[in-house]
C-alpha cells in the first residue's frame, strides 16, 4: 500500500494521463509552474481519495474495498490504489532500467568527494553533456513536459537503488565509497532536481547525510538560481544554466574543506 500511495504522490495526473496541453479544462492558458502547482494538489487528492475506504462504497470505484483488493479484486480502473499499484510497478521497472543504463554507458562520474550522474529526457539535453543518460519515459510523446525522475522521493530510489547494487557487489566500498548525487532535467521549467544520498559501507549502519549544508555552501558560493523548497534538506532545484557551475562549486567547495 506504501509504495502505491507514494506512486500516486510523485506521478502527476498528466503524466498518468499521457496529457501534455498547455490549458487546462477550462482552457485558461496558465504558467508551467501554476500547471505543477495544480498537478501537486491534483496527486494528492487523489493519493487522499484511494486510502478513503468509506468515500465511494455506493460508487464501487476502485479501492473501496481493501480487502478484495488484496484478494485480487479490480485492477484495471484508472483510480485507487489498484492504479497506484500498477503505477509503482511501472517505477520499479524504469528504476532498474535506468540504472542499468548508468552502469553500462558509465555514466556515473567519480570525484575525490562524491559521484555524480546526469538523467535527461530529451535528446537536446542529453547531447549537452556526454556522461548522461536519456531515461525510457523520454520516448513518449509528452517528454518535453514531464520528467518522472524529477521527484526527489523516485530519484532517491533510484539513488539508493544504485548504491544497494554497488555496494553488494563490493565496487563502492572501502577506499572506493562515496556519496552519490543525481541530477534529474526538468524540461517544463528548464531546470534540474538534484538529490545528495549518503548511504553506508555496511547494511545497518546510519550515516547523517551532509549534503544539505554542502548545497546551502555551493549555492552561496555563486550566482545562480535555486529552489530549496522540498521537506528534505538533501535536495535542491538548479535552473539549467547553472547546474554544471553548481556541481563543481559542489566538488570544490568540498575539496576545500
Amino acid at each position: 500500500m506504501v509504495y502505491a500511495v507514494t506512486a500516486l504522490l510523485e506521478c502527476s495526473a498528466a503524466a498518468i494521463d499521457g496529457a501534455s496541453s498547455q490549458k487546462d479544462d477550462d482552457d485558461e492558458i496558465i504558467s508551467d509552474e501554476e500547471r505543477e502547482e495544480r498537478e501537486i494538489v491534483q496527486a494528492f487528492n487523489v493519493a487522499y481519495d484511494a486510502l478513503n475506504t468509506n468515500a465511494f462504497l455506493d460508487g464501487g470505484v476502485e479501492g473501496s474495498d481493501l480487502s478484495n483488493l488484496v484478494n485480487g479484486g479490480n485492477m484495471t480502473g484508472t483510480t485507487g490504489l489498484g492504479a497506484g499499484i500498477r503505477l509503482a510497478m511501472t517505477l520499479q521497472k524504469n528504476i532498474m532500467s535506468t540504472a542499468r543504463n548508468l552502469i553500462d554507458r558509465n555514466s556515473i562520474i567519480r570525484l575525490n568527494h562524491f559521484r555524480y550522474a546526469y538523467l535527461q529526457c530529451s535528446a537536446r539535453a542529453s547531447a549537452a553533456s556526454s556522461s548522461s543518460v536519456v531515461t525510457p519515459e523520454s520516448r513518449s510523446s509528452d517528454s518535453k513536459n514531464y520528467h518522472v525522475f524529477a521527484k526527489p522521493l523516485v530519484l532517491t530510489r533510484l539513488a539508493h537503488f544504485l548504491m544497494d547494487v554497488h555496494r553488494e557487489n563490493g565496487k563502492w566500498t572501502g577506499t572506493k565509497a562515496r556519496p552519490l548525487v543525481l541530477l534529474a532535467e526538468k524540461p517544463r521549467s528548464n531546470t534540474y532536481m538534484v538529490v545528495g544520498y549518503e548511504y553506508p559501507e555496511e547494511a545497518g549502519n546510519v550515516v547523517r547525510n551532509k549534503f544539505g549544508q554542502n548545497f546551502e555552501l555551493a549555492a552561496k558560493s555563486m550566482r545562480g538560481t535555486f529552489w530549496f523548497d522540498s521537506f528534505d534538506s538533501n535536495v535542491v532545484e538548479v535552473a539549467g544554466k547553472d547546474v554544471q557551475r553548481f556541481i563543481e562549486q559542489l566538488h570544490y567547495m568540498m575539496e576545500s574543506v
